[in-house]
């Protein structure tokens, strides 16, 4: 509606406050988000030396994004910078979901001879206790920030909490159908 009101010569509209603010802050912000990721990127290649394994590992980052971003909705919390600053940390805590279960997963594959789908299945299985018990522990550490209702902690509690609880869900189903894919053709 403001912008198709009809100004007089000489006067504009400028937006300041809160939006100006946000726009200084998301940019370094986003710079931030980018180095994390290579960051966490150079890391997993330097762990399984295979740009495929670190790429599918990677993938989990997008899974806990859904999780994310229905907790803001459910909640009524805005994003804002509390919330893009637990984006980041969710970032680096899901990986740690998908270093549990594809490292396990190779190590069926490769040293205990199980083909890649079965590798992927067990993985699943048993991997599924771990997974669910440090993303539900660490999700449940961050509800004091929610039901605080405080407008700086609990856009930041909800990205955590929903994006674990989702993605921990998600890679437990997601990622050893990916690992079988991307894999197949190296089975035994």
């Amino acid at each position: 509606m403001i912008d198709e009101l009809q100004l007089p010569e000489g006067i504009s509209i400028e937006y300041g406050g809160e939006y100006e603010g946000s726009l200084e802050n998301y940019i370094p912000m986003a710079y931030s988000l980018i180095t994390s990721i290579v960051i966490i990127f150079l890391i997993l290649l330097l762990q399984f030396k295979e740009i495929k394994k670190a790429v599918l590992i990677m993938m989990t980052m997008p899974l806990s994004l859904f999780g994310a971003a229905l907790g803001l909705y459910l909640v009524d919390y805005p994003f804002g910078m509390t919330a893009f600053l637990g984006v980041i940390s969710l970032a680096g805590i899901v990986v740690r979901n998908g270093i549990i279960l594809i490292d396990y997963a190779i190590e069926l594959n490769e040293k205990k001879g199980f083909s890649i789908t079965e590798a992927a299945k067990a993985a699943g299985k048993r991997r599924m206790r771990p997974i669910f018990l440090t993303s539900a522990a660490a999700a449940i550490g961050v509800v004091p920030m929610i039901l605080s209702g405080s407008p700086l902690w609990g856009p930041l509690g909800t990205v955590i909490c929903f994006g674990l609880i989702i993605s921990m869900v998600l890679t437990l189903y997601v990622l050893p159908v990916l690992y079988g894919l991307m894999f197949r053709e190296n089975s035994n």
